[in-house]
């Protein structure tokens, strides 16, 4: 709706509002400033019937205008106005075609790094463009990371919200009121048995394999009062209970170099700039690479992500001539004593008392094969239920 104020200036006011009310054009916020001067509003669309009747006898003065239509034509007749609405406008739409934020909900087990490392290696992380597809998102996800279940991911306007579930094990464990054994789940020299509920069926040094009966749970009773037959004794079945400790043996395999390579500035080097806007990056070090070996450092000026992701940086390449050296015994040592660390934290339970540890280096053609021999205590017992019918008189006990 286009509403004008105006201002009315002349002799017998009064007349003139009698004329139009008589016309039939509506006026309102009728203010009387003096015996010669009022002010009032009207719709633009009477206002060409308005001068009519006021005709020579009064000056008539706009003081404003509102509405959409007078607002448009101001905006329209600022050259610079309409650039920064227009640019404003870009600015806000292309805001809209990236991904400012990521929130992660319902892990665990799992570190809020981890996943993010996951996300960015399967195309999604803050300052992404939207047009990534979720899906294949979702299934790198799943690649990646074995320990989920379930994963959702979808946009709330620039924020991209992923949930999860992780993945639970599934371990089949007999019931408390349910007989069973306890057996070995790996090879190992039994160490110690300490039975709670039921009878060692191993002794200390004993070698035993994958599923052998560590702890009975089938108990004979031996009843005095009556005479029994020694070919079908009567037997109780119990739930097992307790820890069998056993020496096990991990046995690893890592490679090493023979050969370490080292970097030696010449001194020569070459100044670059990096930019990226969105989607659209350049760097003139991929134009611009006169060296045939180089280490490239970057310094980042600033990186913002709103309104739009920009990052601009400087960086540098620095000319290195390449020197083979044959390492030294004590390098290639300590080396591996990490390659053991790293060994111990990715395969061995935290539970696991290590006894002892080797390390034996084999040099090969070009390389070093570090063979790691890891001999620990650990409790090696896993509960395993008992079928029924194992004794036709025996019966079932807690």
């Amino acid at each position: 709706m286009h509403k004008i104020i105006i201002r009315v200036e002349g002799f017998d006011l009064q007349k003139l509002l009698s004329l139009c009310l008589e016309e039939g054009i509506p006026l309102w916020n009728i203010r009387i400033l003096g015996d010669l001067e009022i002010t009032m509003g009207l719709e633009a669309a009477d206002w060409q019937r308005f001068l009519k009747v006021a005709g020579n006898r009064y000056r008539v003065t706009i003081i404003s205008e509102k509405g959409l239509k007078p607002l448009l034509r101001r905006i329209l007749s600022k050259k610079s106005t309409l650039i920064g609405v227009t640019i404003f406008a870009l600015l806000l739409y292309y805001q809209s075609c990236f991904v400012s934020e990521i929130r992660i909900y319902g892990y665990e087990r799992l570190t809020e790094r981890e996943i993010r490392e996951s996300l960015a290696n399967a195309g999604l992380y803050e300052g992404c463009s939207k047009s990534v597809d979720l899906d294949l998102v979702e299934i790198e996800m799943f690649r990646h990371l074995e320990d989920i279940s379930w994963v959702g991911i979808e946009y709330r306007g620039n924020l991209a919200e992923v949930r999860l579930v992780e993945g639970t094990e599934s371990i089949a464990t007999p019931d408390l009121d349910q007989p069973c054994h306890i057996v070995a789940a790996k090879e190992g020299y039994i160490e110690k048995i300490i039975a709670r509920e039921g009878k060692e069926a191993v002794s200390q040094g004993e070698f035993v394999n994958v599923g052998d009966v560590l702890i009975s749970g089938i108990l004979q009773i031996e009843d005095k009062t009556y005479s029994s037959d020694p070919e079908n004794p009567m037997n109780r079945y119990v739930h097992a209970r307790g820890e069998a400790f056993a020496k096990t043996v991990y046995r690893f395999i890592y490679y090493q170099e023979k050969e370490k390579l080292l970097k030696q500035r010449t001194g020569r080097s070459i100044p670059g700039f990096s930019l990226s806007i969105g989607e659209y990056a350049f760097n003139s070090a991929d134009f611009l690479w006169p060296y045939d070996s180089a280490i490239y450092e970057e310094k980042i000026f600033f990186n913002f992500l709103r309104p739009i992701p920009i990052q601009l940086g400087i960086n540098r390449q620095y000319e290195v001539d390449l020197i083979k050296r044959v390492r030294d015994d004590q390098a290639i040592e300590e080396q591996g004593k990490q390659q053991a660390r790293i060994a111990i934290k990715e395969n061995l339970p935290e539970s696991v008392q290590i006894i002892n540890k080797s390390l034996k280096f084999s040099p090969e053609e070009n390389i070093i094969r570090v063979t790691i021999m890891i001999e620990a205590l650990e409790d090696i017992g896993k509960k395993q239920g008992i079928k029924e019918g194992t004794d036709r008189i025996g019966k079932y006990t807690n």
